[in-house]
């Protein structure tokens, strides 16, 4: 194992801890990379620091986005059902599939996630057409109007309400988020706040919050299983906690006061820069 520099793991462990907060994905993007790449951490021992990190990160950004009454709980708890399973999969399976395949195809879905995840006009509907699409649209949405949420956005100044919509089709990609979560130890934040946000309607600020109480239930799961196969290292973990700490309340208090276009924004460059850094890794080129 090669010596590492505290201040490094610190510094690594704020500014993914101020981002994973504030976009909700735990950070594992981009601790990974620079304990690999830069600091020369063998990719499981990478994986494992990361996800012990992410369940600080986690932990504490979810306490701060539920005190603040952003987090969707009953969602969050549905969604975890899928997600934990997902997690111990990713985990058992982290030393029997090719991580260069994986990678490649992962960067290759995120630039997919970009594209669908870039503004664009809303088509308008007549009032006659409005009228028409929204008894059909009620009554295929009883079932699970339990998941509905809503949420004081100071940014606008106003409450937000909404409807959560495909709670099964969540629920199934659910389970690959936590295996990605496992496997790559990025947590599953990068593939939860899109599906919730685009296929299940959920405002970005609540998908973001949401996500941080998801990966606090798969990275704690993925990490047990790491840690019990020997691949977590108590003094690669300590420097990384303070900056993980405080980069996660910075995230939250900076995603709460950034308007939700602004952050969307963020987290399509984000993305861009992950999935671009993935393929690379993959084809040996950096």
């Amino acid at each position: 194992m090669p010596d590492v520099n505290i201040w490094a793991l610190a510094g690594t462990g704020l500014i993914a801890g101020t981002l994973g907060s504030m976009l909700g994905v735990g950070g594992g993007l981009m601790m990974v990379p620079i304990l690999t790449l830069w600091m020369g951490i063998p990719m499981q021992y990478a994986i494992g620091s990361s996800l012990v990190s992410i369940v600080i990160n986690a932990c504490t950004a979810t306490s701060v986005y539920i005190d603040n009454h952003v987090t969707n709980l009953k969602l969050g708890l549905l969604l975890a059902t899928t997600l934990i399973p997902g997690a111990v999969a990713g985990a058992l399976l982290a030393s029997k599939l090719s991580s260069p395949v994986l990678s490649l195809l992962f960067g290759a879905l995120m630039i997919y996630v970009c594209y669908t995840l870039i503004p664009r006009k809303p088509n308008r509907l007549s009032p006659e057409e409005f009228e028409a699409t929204r008894d059909p649209h009620e009554k295929e949405h009883a079932p699970h109007a339990w998941l509905d949420g809503s949420y004081y956005d100071p940014a606008i100044r106003q409450e937000v309400s909404y409807q959560a919509h495909r709670p099964v089709t969540g629920m199934a990609t659910g389970f690959f988020a936590g295996v990605i979560s496992s496997l790559l130890g990025v947590g599953g934040g990068i593939i939860n706040v899109p599906v919730m946000n685009l296929l299940m309607k959920v405002p970005i600020k609540a998908a973001i919050a949401t996500s941080s109480l998801l990966l606090a239930f798969t990275t704690m799961t993925g990490s047990l299983i790491y840690a019990y196969n020997g691949y977590v290292m108590p003094y690669i973990i300590a420097p990384l906690i303070p900056g993980i700490f405080l980069g996660a309340r910075l995230g939250t208090a900076i995603a709460r006061r950034v308007q939700s276009r602004a952050l969307m924004v963020i987290f399509i460059v984000f993305l861009l820069a992950t999935s671009v850094l993935m393929i690379l890794r993959a084809l040996n080129i950096f």
